[in-house]
């Protein structure tokens, strides 16, 4: 079983934003929060697990090539990262870079 290290940073950064939409497209998976700021995360293939439908995020971590997302309620959603330390972008509402990695 992977090991997954809680990301501090970013966890910082999203904790307790509402997933309002989460969208899709070959490599890339887009998270836009209720306050209209954006995670992108470059993907090999699809959400593994995709539970979290509109919740507020708990906390974000990491291992190896994959990122789990946790809503305040428990469920998860896991992403295949593309390149590891460099796939994942979040954007405040003015499309200012919060966090690159």
């Amino acid at each position: 079983m992977p090991i997954i290290e809680f990301n501090d940073k970013l966890t910082r950064i999203v904790r307790g934003r509402t997933i309002q939409l989460v969208a899709q497209e070959e490599g890339l998976v887009t998270i836009v929060f209720h306050d209209y700021s954006t995670m992108r995360v470059k993907v090999a293939g699809g959400p593994t697990m995709n539970m979290l439908g509109e919740c507020r995020i708990e906390s974000v971590g990491e291992g190896e090539a994959g990122l789990n997302l946790v809503g305040e309620d428990g469920c998860i959603a896991t992403l295949r990262l593309a390149e590891p330390g460099s796939s994942i972008t979040v954007k405040d509402e003015n499309g200012q870079v919060e966090y690159t990695g």
